[in-house]
């Protein structure tokens, strides 16, 4: 085998928040009375990744960390401009500011058991690396798949987050393995950016349509839509 572990991110790779983002701000958007087809809800779930992505490249270059309210603000903003043919409304926003968010759940990403249990099957070591909060590796215990990893590396427990490959080098010394003997799995650029930065192969969850951004140097040396398609490149 290539790999002798497979690394995995959480958030929308093993773990989807339901309602999602895109789902969130397409219905608040509905709210105001927008007629929103199938491919303009498409368009504005990457209109609405663009902006985060956006916020989180200030942040990890030194701007502060924007309050949850102000984060969705933006993200309503950019989503109405993107609808409203590039125009602000400040009535619509002030509907919106009053609008509460939904609140999300956490689901297992259907097939994610099969395709850990596979991999620990074929002898594949696994682990987690995940922009994460101190609750995640109790959570993953509590909802049965913390018996698939060696080690759970979160950023906030560990203090430093992707895209710093410090983050990546913990899990690494943790399972006592080179960065070329590990593959990492997840759904974001910068999963990506901190992978190949570690000198780790990556896996990118993506659809075929996806552009890494200019900010990624690197391009994934797989890109996968479902998690079982993972099976199809190591094994």
């Amino acid at each position: 085998m290539k790999y002798k572990a497979i690394i995995f991110d959480v958030g929308d790779t093993l773990l989807e928040h339901y309602p999602n983002e895109e789902q969130i701000y397409v219905q608040r958007l509905k709210h105001l009375g927008f007629d929103i087809d199938a491919k303009m809800e498409a368009e504005i779930g990457k209109v609405i990744l663009e902006t985060s992505n956006e916020q989180i490249i200030k942040e990890q270059n030194g701007a502060p960390r924007m309050p949850d309210q102000e984060f969705e603000a933006m993200l309503d903003k950019a989503a109405l401009y993107f609808v409203y043919n590039g125009k602000e409304d400040s009535e619509y926003l002030e509907t919106l500011k009053n609008l509460p968010i939904p609140k999300q759940e956490l689901r297992v990403i259907p097939g994610t058991f099969e395709v850990l249990q596979k991999l620990k099957d074929k002898g594949f070591r696994l682990a987690v690396v995940s922009n994460h909060r101190t609750w995640l590796p109790d959570y993953l215990t509590k909802i049965g798949l913390s018996q698939f990893f060696e080690t759970i590396v979160v950023s906030e427990v560990v203090g430093v987050e992707k895209p710093d490959i410090r983050i990546m080098q913990i899990a690494l010394n943790n399972l006592a393995l080179n960065a070329s003997k590990c593959l990492y799995v997840g759904d974001h650029p910068f999963d990506v950016l901190c992978a190949k930065n570690a000198g780790v192969d990556c896996a990118w969850l993506a659809t075929s349509d996806n552009i890494l951004p200019d900010s990624v140097p690197y391009k994934e040396d797989y890109r996968i839509q479902k998690l079982h398609e993972l099976l199809n490149n190591v094994l």
